[in-house]
C-alpha cells in the first residue's frame, strides 16, 4: 500500500450507551482496526483470494470477533503488480454490546512488494440505543505500514519494527442533547524489532500451509484520555508472533498474550 488515504469506519451499536471505558476503547479499536485491515491487506498479486469478489475472513479468539474483507475492485499487469480496494466488515460484542464497522482500504503492489510509506485514516462511529446515541470522529495516520510479502528470506532475519500514531474525539448524546465531549489527543502503537524463525507446517480452518513464525512486542500508549470530565491514561504491552504463509499472501493465524492472557486472530475462510 502507498500514498496517503482515507478510509471511512463506520461502527453502529444497540443496547445502552457504553460506559466511559468501554467507549474509549471500542473508539481506539476503530483506529487500530483500520491499521490491522492495511496490514491484512498486503498480499501478493497471485494469492488464490486476490481477485474481484474475492477475499477472506478472520476469527479471534476468546472473542470471537469476525471480519469479512471483500476485494471490491481489482487491476492485475502481473504476478508482482497489482492494486484494487477491499472492504473489510468487523462484527464484535464489547461488554454485551454488539458493535459492527466497516472500512474500505485501497492498496498497491509494485514489483512483487508493498512500498512502505504512510497510509491515512479517518473515519466516524456511532451507537444507537433508544433514547441515547453516541458518536466520534476518528483519524490515524499509520507509518511503515506491516509488510511480509517479498520480504522474509530464510529463519534468523530480523526485520525493523514499526510505530503507528493516531487520535481520537467525539461527543456524548442523549435525547439528541450534547451531554459531554471524549477525545483521545494521542494514542501511538509501537513494535520491537521482529525475529523470523524457522519454516513449519501450520493447519487452519481454511487449510494447511508453510508458515514463517514471526516473534515480536507491541506496546500502546495513551496519556491525558479525557472524557466526562475525567482523565484517564490507557496502555497496553502484547507479545506477538504472526504466521506469515507465502502461498496464501496473509498471516494465516496471529497469536498474542497481553497481561498474561492469550488472544489469537485466525483466517478462518479464503474465498
Amino acid at each position: 500500500m502507498n500514498g496517503s488515504r482515507n478510509h471511512p469506519v463506520e461502527i453502529s451499536a444497540r443496547k445502552r450507551v457504553p460506559p466511559l471505558r468501554r467507549a474509549l476503547m471500542i473508539a481506539v479499536a476503530a483506529a487500530c482496526a483500520a491499521g490491522v485491515s492495511q496490514a491484512q491487506a498486503e498480499v501478493a498479486c497471485d494469492a488464490p483470494w486476490m481477485h474481484q469478489g474475492g477475499g477472506f475472513t478472520t476469527t479471534s479468539s476468546p472473542s470471537q470477533r469476525t471480519t469479512v474483507f471483500t476485494v471490491t475492485q481489482f487491476s492485475k499487469r502481473d504476478g508482482n503488480n497489482c492494486n484494487g480496494q477491499i472492504r473489510a466488515v468487523m462484527n464484535m460484542s464489547m461488554g454485551g454490546q454488539p458493535v459492527q464497522s466497516e472500512s474500505n482500504i485501497k492498496f498497491e503492489i509494485a514489483d512483487g512488494k508493498v512500498q512502505a510509506q504512510t497510509e491515512a485514516a479517518s473515519g466516524s462511529m456511532n451507537s444507537h440505543a433508544g433514547a441515547g446515541t453516541f458518536g466520534a470522529t476518528v483519524s490515524s495516520q499509520t507509518v511503515g505500514v506491516l509488510s511480509y510479502v517479498g520480504e522474509i528470506t530464510s529463519d534468523g532475519q530480523r526485520i525493523p519494527g514499526t510505530r503507528s500514531e493516531g487520535s481520537m474525539s467525539g461527543k456524548l448524546a442523549n435525547m439528541g442533547q450534547a451531554v459531554g465531549t471524549m477525545a483521545v489527543p494521542k494514542f501511538v502503537t509501537t513494535t520491537s524489532d521482529k525475529l523470523v524463525g524457522k519454516q513449519e507446517q501450520l493447519q487452519t480452518p481454511a487449510g494447511k500451509f508453510a508458515c514463517w513464525p514471526v516473534t515480536y512486542d507491541r506496546s500502546m500508549h495513551a496519556d491525558n484520555v479525557k472524557a466526562m470530565s475525567r482523565t484517564v491514561n490507557l496502555n497496553a504491552q502484547t507479545h506477538v508472533v504472526d504466521h506469515f504463509c507465502p502461498a496464501a499472501g496473509l498471516v494465516m493465524r496471529q497469536d498474542m498474550t497481553t497481561n498474561g492472557k492469550p488472544t489469537s486472530l485466525t483466517v478462518s475462510a479464503l474465498h
